[in-house]
């Protein structure tokens, strides 16, 4: 059996902000499949992570290695949709597959139609998460990153995203407090504290 492919790999990350230290000599590598629980403390730096991976900040030393079939699907705790956009014309907007492929695949995530022709800011934060989702997956990355995606949910949205989340073949990094939803979801941790 082949060795698992490796997606990604930083060594001796480096990153400082006003004279603070985020990074020092920060090294990690994640491969295909793998659920990578991401931990620290606020202000520690995780979010800083995600932001030098997408590419919307650079590191300031070290060295990112990249495989070819890498593509990053991010989802931030923050919400980019118009003030009146439907779930349906968010998904044309940001799948880069039919929408009818996307809304089979995220079927586990209990998005109905009825849901998907509303305005998005008028459903609860449980079914924003869901479509944000939908969104992601039809993206087809390679490797997800998700950012504090448990904030704000009701449970039963909760427990769809660990459903979700444990029958997922892709790779995925996940940051998150709650360590229970880390340990049912990921099947390695990678700790970010003190710079390290």
């Amino acid at each position: 059996m082949a060795a698992p492919l490796n997606l990604l790999q930083l060594t001796q990350g480096e990153k400082t902000f006003g004279g603070q230290h985020i990074f020092q000599k920060a090294s990690f590598a994640v491969n295909e499949g793998e659920h990578l629980g991401v931990i620290g403390p606020n202000g520690a730096g995780k979010t800083t992570l995600f932001r030098i991976l997408i590419g919307e900040e650079d590191l300031d030393s070290g060295q990112m290695i990249k495989s070819q079939t890498l593509k990053l699907g991010y989802l931030s705790q923050h919400d980019h949709w118009g003030e009146t956009e439907t779930g349906n014309q968010f998904l044309e907007r940001v799948c880069q597959m039919p929408t009818w492929q996307v809304k089979s695949s995220g079927r586990d995530l209990r998005v109905s139609e009825a849901m998907l022709d509303r305005p998005i800011l008028s459903l609860s934060g449980g079914y924003r998460m869901r479509i944000k989702l939908l969104g992601l997956l039809g993206q087809k990355p390679t490797l997800m990153l998700l950012d504090e995606p448990t904030n704000y949910l009701d449970l039963e949205t909760t427990l769809l995203l660990e459903r979700f989340l444990q029958n997922f073949d892709g790779a995925f990094m996940l940051i998150s407090h709650d360590r229970e939803f880390l340990r049912r979801t990921t099947d390695h941790i990678l700790e970010v504290e003190q710079g390290k």
